[in-house]
């Protein structure tokens, strides 16, 4: 009796332990859907954005910040003009500023666009295939995680109240995205962010 009361308890504690690893997992999911959807409520609540602009404008370069000039709904082409040429941080910093926010910052990543003047989805290619594509968990929510996984190339606890994670881009293996995530009372919040690799937008495949 007594080792099958030990076994309950081991088996109990892992199952804590693997829950408290995808907790902040799953805080990026979120934070990657309302991306996708333009859900600035999500974000606003999500995102420390005081903090992850901080973060951006330590690891920014004054060309990578003016690669989002490409971007749709990007701001008067003069301005970023001004931006590709300065060599003052304080100017790339006004545009971090002025522009990495819960409305526009999905444009940015490629996530939506700008069309008359509203934000609607981006127009991507279609995405590659997944490990579970052709059976019948294509398409479901275990295919999606498990296509998100594999696009993890790492994930750390730093402590049991700071996790950090990389994640490739879906469409872009060149680009990643590093995240680092606080626990502040009970959530998980984004306090971190830095992207590596090509930030230009990708091109549409089709217009509405």
């Amino acid at each position: 009796m007594r080792r099958l009361g030990l076994l309950r308890l081991s088996v109990f504690l892992l199952l804590i332990a693997a829950a408290y690893v995808a907790w902040p997992i799953h805080t990026v999911l979120t934070i990657r859907e309302a991306m996708r959807s333009g859900d600035t409520a999500t974000l606003t609540a999500k995102v420390e954005w005081d903090s992850v602009r901080a973060s951006l404008k330590a690891s920014m370069s004054a060309e990578a910040l003016a690669a989002l000039e490409a971007e749709p709904g990007a701001p008067k082409p003069t301005l970023w003009q001004r931006v590709k040429s300065t060599v003052a941080p304080t100017m790339a910093g006004s545009i971090i500023d002025r522009y990495v926010t819960p409305e526009y910052f999905p444009v940015y990543l490629g996530y939506r666009r700008i069309w008359r003047n509203t934000t609607q989805p981006a127009i991507l290619p279609p995405d590659p295939p997944t490990a579970l594509a052709g059976t019948f968990l294509d398409g479901t929510t275990i295919d999606r995680l498990v296509a998100f996984y594999a696009r993890i190339r790492r994930a750390v606890f730093h402590s049991l109240t700071r996790f950090e994670i990389e994640v490739a881009d879906r469409h872009r293996p060149d680009r990643s995205y590093t995240g680092m995530l606080e626990l502040k009372g009970v959530e998980w919040k984004l306090t971190g962010l830095t992207v590596s690799g090509v930030i230009a937008p990708l091109k549409p495949t089709s217009q509405p």
